[in-house]
């Protein structure tokens, strides 16, 4: 009896809950008179016929022959004082929304690379200076989140063209360097990222070119990228370089607010998680750079002194060019001035953490940014449907209230569900007892990307239809332009095992 009674009170609180709520279910407030109900949007299913349209069409676009027949018909403007042709400006519109449509849809991706287009843009198109802008406006938009892809194109032998490429804008100045340049400086950073796939692509120091003293480029991000993939192969080209010094300058200024000249908030960010990544190791880099320091110092004095003028010619202003010893002094020069920079940078950097705020809360500031924007652009479409609904104003200000919570809800829910997505897509192919894609040579890759991507697609359509304008703001956040993706991940230094590659 009394373990009886004992029971019946731990049960009863349950009891009472599942009473008042089937009394609320079943109880309906009177309906509204003024407008109210009326004016509340309705469910959206449009917008996910749009999402699977699309999806189709890059399905299609994906197929043999169609990519390649639209590239061999590529006509570009030549002429810089004419207005381009409508073909033309389309020319440079569609490359730029399949390499997105395929960055988005991984599957689709996946089946463009089995095709002989992906084998003919690889290789025979980038051999072509002209197709070569239209191939790498293609390739480079997945593999910039797509490691598989990555692969693929490294299959095809791509690197080689790209390392030509960026040899020859090493001869021009930096003025002319365009998106072209670009586009090859992020495959080269994205190739350096798997340590199977280094050997094929650039090295420490064309990183370390794309960061010019003078002002941030294009490029820039990219060569940060790619110097931390490889900085622990070799920390003495590192200090040698002037990589830590153009890392100082990048990362220099208030929060949002780089000093350096054409810099960005990306720029600064990543500056600065490489820059905590090298206090790991401070201790160890600053060994480094006292012993590289007293090795150049050493070299510069047994070279002797510089060569002194020798004709009368010289002595009057006449100069012949730098004799081989000349450059090397000069060169030699430079780098114990950054071996010297790279130490005082160190010094300075010494209380920077291992992870910026942003690296570690990010994602909170994505879905903060993003539920403020869905509630004032919910807010405001809520005003205009109870206005255009001849509604009072008080009415009005009710339903935009009302839209906006609903609609700032269902962004944070949506972004929230994209930021946990790549955990939780890990831990559902754990659980089915498959192996996360790599390449897209192996068994059931397709298969797999074709279930993850129509998954996306359908918490798109859930999340649209049960939340309303969720899209919009979601898709112009300003927080995932400015913060760097999530999958941009920087490798920490492990002393235990890393060991620092002497100069």
């Amino acid at each position: 009896m009394f373990r009886r009674s004992i029971f019946r009170a731990s049960i009863m609180p349950v009891f009472r809950a599942c009473r008042l709520g089937a009394r609320r279910l079943q109880s309906t407030s009177a309906p509204r008179t003024d407008g109210f109900t009326e004016a509340l949007p309705r469910r959206d299913v449009v917008a996910p016929i749009i999402c699977c349209g699309v999806y189709g069409l890059s399905w299609w676009m994906a197929e043999e022959g169609r990519i390649k027949g639209l590239v061999e018909q590529i006509e570009m403007n030549t002429d810089p004082q004419a207005w381009p042709t409508p073909k033309q400006l389309l020319n440079h519109f569609w490359p730029f929304v399949a390499g997105t449509m395929a960055m988005m849809l991984e599957s689709v991706a996946c089946k463009f690379a089995a095709t002989e287009d992906m084998h003919w843009l690889c290789t025979t198109a980038m051999d072509d200076d002209l197709k070569a802008t239209v191939a790498l406006c293609l390739l480079v938009a997945p593999a910039e989140h797509s490691p598989a892809f990555v692969r693929a194109v490294c299959e095809h032998g791509t690197m080689r063209r790209v390392k030509e490429i960026i040899t020859i804008y090493k001869t021009l100045p930096r003025e002319q360097h365009d998106d072209v340049l670009t586009n090859a400086c992020v495959l080269g950073a994205k190739v350096a990222a798997d340590p199977e796939l280094r050997a094929q692509g650039l090295s420490l120091a064309d990183f370390v070119w794309m960061m010019p003293a003078e002002q941030a480029l294009m490029y820039t991000p990219y060569g940060t990228e790619g110097i931390a993939q490889l900085w622990q192969d070799d920390t003495g080209l590192l200090l040698r370089g002037g990589a830590v010094l153009r890392l100082a300058e990048l990362a220099h200024g208030p929060l949002f607010r780089p000093t350096k000249k054409d810099s960005s908030i990306v720029n600064q960010e990543l500056a600065g998680r490489l820059l905590g990544r090298l206090m790991e190791q401070r201790t160890r880099l600053l060994a480094e750079a006292q012993t590289l320091e007293e090795a150049l110092l050493r070299a510069q004095r047994s070279a002797g002194p510089a060569t002194g003028k020798r004709t009368i010619w010289q002595a009057t202003g006449v100069h012949r060019g730098e004799t081989e010893a000349e450059v090397n002094r000069r060169a030699r020069q430079a780098e114990i001035e950054s071996v010297r920079a790279a130490r005082v940078v160190l010094d300075e950097q010494s209380s920077r953490p291992s992870e910026t705020h942003l690296e570690q809360y990010g994602y909170i500031l994505n879905v903060i940014s993003s539920s403020l924007l869905g509630f004032v652009y919910g807010t405001c479409r809520g005003y205009i449907r109870g206005y255009m609904q001849d509604v009072t104003p008080s009415v009005c200000r009710e339903l935009s209230t009302y839209v906006g919570r609903r609609t700032a809800v269902g962004c944070a829910l949506l972004v929230g569900i994209f930021e946990a997505a790549p955990m939780i897509k890990r831990e559902v192919i754990q659980r089915m007892g498959r192996e996360e894609i790599k390449s897209y040579k192996q068994e059931g890759a397709l298969e797999q990307l074709i279930g993850i991507d129509v998954a996306y697609l359908g918490v798109i359509a859930m999340v649209n239809f049960l939340f309303p304008f969720v899209l919009l703001p979601v898709a112009f956040n300003p927080t995932q332009l400015l913060v760097p993706p999530s999958d941009t991940l920087f490798p920490h230094a492990n002393p235990a095992t890393t060991p620092l590659k002497p100069s």
